[in-house]
């Protein structure tokens, strides 16, 4: 008998959710999709909402090693150097994908925030994770003298990522990765000194 992974249809949640949303996404799909069985499902997801707190946390924990593995990088000393690489990256990955990628931390944001209180606090765990991230690697260029002080470095994280999120929606609209690129830079030389 053949046996059903959690993380492959975990990973088929993720892709229906990425590209028609948690509300356009039936139950049905992802099993269809995933071959994953009824049974299964329900036993250890319980519910559809319960299913994408699952899907969110791997989501968040991919992201958080796709950050680390830049914003902490060893290898590279100077933290405004870590967020210029990071800011060249995301603007490249996007520009490939040509806008199709969809974080679904900011997908979940938009549709499902309003309206569920579930869906909006395991949202924020994984949003959370990554303004840590962002946070960490702006506190050690405080400490050597790269980034502002008179801000919060969570503040300075959230500015970060707000820009990151509105660049990549006006990108999206205006078809010009040129408007997340200005983005990324005007928000990089707001913080530095």
């Amino acid at each position: 008998m053949k046996k059903h992974n959690k993380e492959d249809v975990i990973k088929v949640g993720q892709d229906l959710f990425k590209t028609v949303g948690y509300y356009n996404t039936g139950t049905e799909e992802i099993l269809k999709e995933s071959n994953y069985p009824r049974s299964s499902f329900y036993y250890n997801f319980k519910s559809k909402e319960k299913f994408a707190e699952h899907v969110l946390e791997y989501y968040g924990n991919n992201s958080v090693k796709f950050y680390s593995s830049i914003l902490k990088d060893p290898k590279v000393k100077s933290p405004l150097k870590r967020f210029e690489l990071f800011s060249i990256l995301i603007t490249d990955i996007a520009h490939k994908n040509e806008f199709k990628s969809e974080c679904l931390i900011q997908k979940f944001s938009v549709e499902c925030a309003g309206n569920n209180e579930n869906l909006r606090d395991a949202t924020q765990k994984q949003l959370n994770k990554l303004l840590q991230i962002f946070k960490n690697c702006i506190e050690e260029g405080q400490s050597i003298g790269e980034f502002r002080t008179d801000i919060a470095s969570i503040e300075m994280a959230k500015f970060i990522h707000a820009q990151l999120y509105g660049g990549f929606l006006l990108s999206r609209l205006d078809n010009d990765i040129s408007v997340l690129r200005n983005n990324l830079k005007h928000a990089l030389d707001f913080i530095k000194i």
